[in-house]
């Protein structure tokens, strides 16, 4: 396979953010270098990373641990890669400039994993069974997500790539329905945005139930098909 041209070194990005007095452990340069721990383990043992130390795991085993003075100075030498995918993780390929399909679907897997991981930090189980709770009990899914600490945008963010959780949520906000679930108007664009009242007819709020959401979502696939057919 050809050789790319010098470049400089996975860290060199990263070189303001390294500490020189601290010492990185191998997850803790994965989060720094926004990879795997799995790649940043394959660029140690494939010499990208020399001068670490092992070092006792608390849970097991054994692990990499790097200074920081260590990393300040590999991250100013250049490398040369090889871009051999018998070799290399292809998300730590992905990341010294390797833009073939593989690498490139293996770099959106890595970063929906961590992006996941992190979502599950700030919105935990136990918080997500408590916001299901709120709404069952009728509170509206904002204030409910205020309750429990998250945004709106974690909460219908997790129900777009959560299916069990959206599922959940889904059930459980059927008792915000305006109209109750077997009127005529639930899941119409009538039911799911109201009606302002006047002189002869009592106001009646937008509902944000399950059923009129559904019909806000397919009303939205439909506008999105129109603007793509256009």
């Amino acid at each position: 396979m050809p050789n790319t041209p010098v470049q400089p070194h996975p860290l060199a990005e990263y070189a303001d953010r390294i500490a020189p007095g601290r010492v990185y452990t191998l997850r803790q340069l994965a989060e720094l270098l926004e990879l795997a721990p799995s790649s940043v383990s394959g660029m140690a043992r494939y010499g990208w990373l020399p001068g670490s130390r092992m070092k006792p795991h608390r849970r097991g085993g054994r692990t990499y641990t790097w200074t920081g003075k260590q990393l300040l100075r590999l991250a100013a030498r250049p490398i040369t890669v090889q871009y051999d995918h018998e070799r290399y993780a292809p998300s730590t390929l992905y990341r010294v400039g390797c833009r073939c399909p593989a690498c490139v679907r293996a770099h959106s897997a890595d970063s929906q994993e961590r992006k996941r991981a992190l979502a599950d930090e700030a919105f935990t189980e136990e918080k997500r069974a408590r916001l299901v709770a709120l709404v069952a009990d009728a509170t509206p899914v904002a204030e409910a997500a205020a309750e429990v600490g998250v945004t709106l945008g974690q909460v219908y963010g997790r129900a777009t790539w959560d299916a069990a959780f959206a599922e959940e949520l889904d059930e459980a906000a059927w008792s915000l329905c305006v109209l109750g679930q077997n009127d005529p108007a639930c899941s119409t664009a009538s039911g799911y945005r109201g009606k302002p009242g006047g002189k002869w007819k009592s106001p009646r709020p937008a509902c944000r139930g399950t059923g009129c959401r559904e019909w806000r979502r397919g009303q939205s696939h439909l506008e999105r098909a129109g603007d793509t057919v256009r």
